[in-house]
């Protein structure tokens, strides 16, 4: 007997969700390894505009610094670095993976 494909829909939807936005940020991000500013910060920015609209984002962010170091999570895809040896050379140098729009600056030298 074929299994009606009807109740599959929403399973599959529901599995393809989990994994997108709590396994992948979680434990397939590259970022996953870099201390998160907040716990919802590797699942959603909505802290940190909230923070950004209440104009409090230099102080939160020093905070975070000063508590887990140099460089801090904000969201699931912005990460902010307080220090230029072993943050942003890493950052610039190579050492992280960087978006198509890099390729712009290619030209520059």
């Amino acid at each position: 007997m074929p299994i009606p494909l009807i109740p599959l829909l929403p399973l599959s939807l529901l599995l393809a969700a989990i994994s997108k936005y709590i396994l992948y940020p979680f434990f397939l991000s590259p970022l996953r390894h870099i201390p998160a500013a907040h716990p919802t910060a590797p699942l959603s920015a909505l802290w940190i505009y909230w923070i950004r609209h209440q104009r409090r984002e230099n102080a939160t962010i020093r905070a975070a610094h000063e508590k887990l170091g140099p460089v801090v999570r904000l969201g699931p895809n912005e990460v902010s670095v307080n220090c230029v040896k072993g943050g942003l050379s890493k950052v610039y140098a190579g050492g992280m993976e960087k978006g198509e729009w890099y390729a712009l600056f290619e030209s520059y030298g």
